[in-house]
Parts: C-alpha cells; structure tokens; sequence
C-alpha cells in the first residue's frame, strides 16, 4: 500500500508513504483537484515535507562540530520512505525514524512524525520532531504544498491573487542562481496584502519574505472567489513558488530557509534553527482550508 485515502464529506485526500506526502486534494463539493498533479515536465511533486533543513545548504552539505556532510535541498524526508502508524477515516499519523542512511548525512538520532487531520473542508497537518539521541540536536522544517492553478474550474494565472495576513510593505529577499541568499532586498508590496499571479514572477526563482510576521496566505480566484487557505503561526518565513508555465503555485511556510552565500552551513547556526536537547520534542502545525466562495 504505497496510497491511500482519508477525508471528510467535503475533501477526499491521498496520501503516500513515500515522503508522507499528500498528493491530492479533491473537493467534494464541486469535484475539483486542488493540488499540482506532479507533471514532470515542470515539477514532479506533489506536497512535499522539507525535513531537516529547508531551502539549499551551502556546499551542499551541513556541518556539525566542524565535520561536513552531504545534504540535498530542502533535506532528505521527501524521499524517504514512512511508517503508518494509525488511520481512521478522517486522520492518518506516519512515522520516520533515524537510521545508518540518515545518519550518513544528519548525524542526529530522532522520530520524526506527521499527522493529517480533515474536518470538513480543512486539513490539519501536525509536526512532532523527538530527539532520541544523546546529545543536542538541530533541524529546519517547512511546508510545500503546490496548488493547482486554476483554483476551481475556471481561470488561468492572470485570474488569481495571493493574498496575506496583513496589509503592509513586504520585500522579497533575493536568490542566487544556486539557491542561497544573495544578502539583496528588493521591495514588493507597500500596504497591501494582496498581489496577481503571473508566470514572470517566478524567473528569479521564488518570492520569498522572511521575518514578516505572515500568518496566512491565500491562492484566491479573482473570478469566481474560491480560494485556498494556508495558515501557519509559528513558520516565520514564507516562500511563493512556481515554474514559469506550470498550473501551479506553492505556498510554504518554512521555519528556516536557505543559507546565505556569505554565511556558515553550521546547522546549529542555520536560519531560524529549532535546537532540542536529549530527549526533548517539538511540536507545530499548519492548516490548509478549501473555501467556498
């Protein structure tokens, strides 16, 4: 069984072991998918978990007490493959848990566990990291939910908006081409909290705010009013991604990111680091919400 289902009598959700990723979200009320059905012409992903770094490491790889290992972008939990741990018709609890492979390239002992939860048209998704080494240990984790664009029926890109929390100005923190911070700002809205969607926003790479107290973000049909909800107290960064022609855009909330150029790849120093001590365990959650206009 690499997929199953859970969900309520307005969403139907997939999910699969692999990554612990949901892979499809279908509104019950009006049949319409919700998320990115990973065409690999653009981007071969659903709604991947960024576990235990978020965003590209410097080199490569991260450091711990000076020693460097191997470590892709956005970690290693994407492609790994979780335990069922338990499932009803409405929830579903998956489990991953340190071994030699991920000690290759985190040498870290944990459970890591996520948890879905549909109730009506909103998904909850829990996060709980346990450290069952003996020493101190550190992680980045994030978010990466893609959703389809058209969000309902109708409608292509220049038809939908993101919409935030809050009206204010916002900056977007620039990348270079390998995927760090450039150390660069450019502004991008002033007192607003709203922007339209196009394919050329995304051609330096993702629109990323950081440290801007956002608590939600929503991908809204200027059209018809459907939208779809995240919201993430607790994830102090956001990222809005998308590859230039695909019917998608990502809304992630990550707690890290990406390292800066100029900066170190030591994960006890990583932006925005969760650092749990022996035995100690983290818990957090993000919410995703189909909303009918």
């Amino acid at each position: 069984m690499e997929k199953f289902n859970i969900g309520s009598a307005d969403l139907n959700v997939t999910l699969k072991l692999t990554g612990a990723e949901m892979c499809s979200m279908i509104d019950l009320r009006d049949g319409c998918e919700h998320l990115w059905q990973a065409d690999p012409t653009y981007w071969g992903r659903h709604a991947p978990i960024l576990f235990p770094t978020v965003g590209e490491s410097k080199d490569g790889a991260i450091t711990v007490n000076g020693e460097a290992f191997p470590m892709g972008r956005h970690g290693f939990a994407r492609f790994r493959n979780f335990t069922l741990v338990s499932r009803d018709e409405t929830s579903a609890r998956l489990r991953l848990v340190s071994d030699a492979e991920t000690r290759a390239c985190y040498p870290f002992d944990f459970v890591f566990e996520t948890e879905y939860r549909v109730a009506g048209g909103t998904i909850t998704q829990l996060f709980r990291v346990k450290n069952t080494g003996n020493g101190p240990m550190a992680f980045q984790l994030g978010g990466h939910p893609a959703f389809a664009v058209p969000c309902g029926s109708s409608g292509g890109h220049a038809d939908h908006s993101i919409v935030l929390s809050d009206k204010g100005n916002h900056d977007r923190h620039l990348l270079t081409e390998g995927g760090l911070y450039s150390g660069e700002t450019r502004p991008f809205l002033k007192d607003t909290d709203r922007f339209e969607l196009s394919h050329d926003l995304f051609r330096e790479d993702a629109i990323v705010f950081r440290n801007d107290g956002i608590t939600d973000a929503a991908l809204l049909n200027n059209t018809t009013g459907k939208q779809v909800r995240m919201r993430f107290e607790g994830f102090p960064h956001l990222g809005i991604w998308s590859v230039p022609g695909a019917g998608y855009v990502c809304i992630e909330p990550w707690i890290g990111c990406a390292d800066d150029a100029h900066g170190t790849n030591d994960i006890f120093l990583k932006d925005s680091a969760v650092i749990l001590e022996a035995g100690e365990e983290f818990n957090t959650s993000f919410t995703i919400s189909v909303v009918q206009p």
